[in-house]
């Protein structure tokens, strides 16, 4: 699977345990500090959270993750602010 499967894989991951879990999204951007706007366009893959933001969103949730997929999506960032 590449890169973008994989993202697709995990915001559906995060997403479905969000919505088994009966929690908004309202309470999981104020339990990230941000908008609900910005964790939308996250779920909607339209944006990405920074690495931190992505393993507390997982934590929220109660999805496990390791330190290379969070890894990998801050080294995504940076290459996209980069060009």
């Amino acid at each position: 699977m590449n890169i973008a499967g994989s993202w697709i894989s995990l915001v559906r991951a995060l997403v479905k345990a969000r919505v088994d879990k009966g929690l908004s999204q309202d309470e999981i951007a104020k339990g990230l500090s941000v908008t609900r706007q910005a964790l939308s366009a996250w779920e909607q893959g339209v944006n990405f959270p920074p690495g931190p933001k992505l393993l507390l969103w997982a934590a929220l949730v109660g999805v496990r993750m390791n330190f290379e997929t969070a890894t990998q999506s801050a080294m995504d960032d940076c290459a996209k602010e980069a060009a």
